[in-house]
C-alpha cells in the first residue's frame, strides 16, 4: 500500500467518482490512477468501487468505511508536514478561513489587517460558505477554519467553540409605518412581508422560537442568506428585513431606516468550527485569539489535549462572557 495510491481514492471521492477529474486534479493521467487503485483493491483482496462499464457507479460499504480511514491517515499526513514546517520555519504556512459575506464584511477586517502585518509569510485565504453546504461539508484540512452563524449539525471530527453574539435588527424603508415605531412588536412586524435568512441560520431559529413563543405566525416572504439581497429588496418595496444588526445599521445613502429588536430577539450564537485533528501552530492561535479574545491558547490547548464532550465544554466556557455585535 502506497500513500500517492491513498491520495488517488481521496481525490477519485472528492470528484464524484470521475476518474478523469480526479487525475487532472493530481496531474497525473488517467490510466495511472485506475491502475494504481486497481493494484491496491487487488492487494486488499476488496472492492472499493463499484463499476458501470468502464465507469465507477458507487462506493462499496467497505470502501466507505476505507475511505473513512484514508482521510484521517491523509490528515495525519498533513499534520506531521505542518509539524516539520513550523520546526523548519515558523513564520511560513497556510491559514484557509471559510465564512459567510456578513462576517467577512463587518468582523474580520481587523483580524486580517492583523494578522497579514504580522505573519506576511503565511499564505492567507478567504472563502464563503453557506449554510446550506455545512452538514458534512464544513472542511477539515490541516489548516482550516470555519467562522459561521448557523447551524452545523452533529460532527464527531469537529470542534465547536462559540466565537461571539450577534443581534438582529429590522431595515424598512423610511417611509414605512413601522419607520415612526422605535419598538415594534411581534404582531406588528407580522403585518408585512418578512424578509430575513434562511431556516438553518441560528438568526432565523431565534426568530422562530420568539414568534411561536408569542402565538404568532410570521409571513416570510423571501429567506436568502445574504443580508445586502435582504435590504436591496427591501428598498424595492417587498417587505421589511430582519437581518444581522452589523448589516442592518449599513444604510447609509440607501433610504432605509434601521430598528433596533433586542426587545424582541435574544442574541444569537456564532461558531469557530475545526477538525479534532488539526495541528494548531502558533500563528493560528494568534488569528483566533485576534478574532475572539476570549479564546486564548491555553483554552485552546486544554479544548485539543482533553477531546471534551459537549457538556464539557460548555463548562469551559462557563462565566465566560462572548463579545456581541
Amino acid at each position: 500500500m502506497k500513500l500517492q495510491q491513498l491520495k488517488y481514492l481521496k481525490a477519485i471521492k472528492d470528484n464524484n467518482l470521475n476518474v478523469s477529474a480526479a487525475s487532472q486534479s493530481m496531474f497525473t493521467t488517467q490510466p495511472g490512477v485506475s491502475k494504481q487503485v486497481g493494484l491496491l483493491e487487488k492487494e486488499l483482496g476488496v472492492r472499493i468501487f463499484e463499476r458501470r462499464g468502464k465507469n465507477l457507479s458507487g462506493i462499496t460499504p467497505i470502501g466507505e468505511k476505507i475511505l473513512d480511514q484514508v482521510e484521517r491517515m491523509l490528515a495525519l499526513e498533513q499534520k506531521i508536514k505542518a509539524l516539520a514546517n513550523e520546526h523548519l520555519d515558523p513564520s511560513i504556512g497556510t491559514l484557509n478561513i471559510y465564512t459567510t459575506h456578513t462576517i467577512a464584511r463587518y468582523l474580520l477586517p481587523s483580524s486580517v489587517s492583523y494578522f497579514t502585518q504580522k505573519y506576511p509569510n503565511i499564505n492567507f485565504h478567504l472563502h464563503p460558505t453557506m449554510p446550506l453546504q455545512t452538514k458534512g461539508v464544513i472542511s477539515k484540512g490541516h489548516s482550516d477554519f470555519s467562522i459561521v452563524a448557523h447551524d452545523v449539525g452533529m460532527d464527531n471530527d469537529l470542534v465547536m467553540l462559540p466565537a461571539y453574539l450577534w443581534t438582529l435588527g429590522l431595515v424598512v424603508p423610511e417611509d414605512h409605518p413601522l419607520a415612526e415605531i422605535d419598538q415594534p412588536s411581534l404582531e406588528q412586524l407580522s403585518e408585512y412581508p418578512i424578509l430575513s435568512y434562511e431556516p438553518s441560520a441560528t438568526g432565523r431559529q431565534v426568530q422562530d422560537a420568539a414568534f411561536a413563543d408569542a402565538g404568532v405566525t410570521p409571513n416570510y416572504f423571501m429567506t436568502v442568506m445574504d443580508a445586502d439581497v435582504i435590504k436591496r429588496y427591501v428598498q424595492l418595496g417587498f417587505g421589511i428585513g430582519i437581518i444581522s444588526t452589523l448589516a442592518a445599521r449599513d444604510i447609509d445613502n440607501t433610504g432605509l431606516k434601521y430598528i433596533n429588536l433586542d426587545h424582541l430577539f435574544e442574541p444569537c450564537k456564532a461558531w469557530i468550527c475545526f477538525s479534532k485533528d488539526i495541528l494548531l501552530q502558533n500563528y493560528m492561535y494568534d488569528f483566533l485569539s485576534s478574532f475572539s479574545p476570549h479564546l486564548t491558547k491555553s483554552l485552546m490547548e486544554n479544548v485539543l489535549m482533553q477531546q471534551q464532550s459537549s457538556e464539557k465544554l460548555e463548562r469551559l466556557f462557563d462565566g465566560i462572557e462572548l463579545p456581541v455585535y
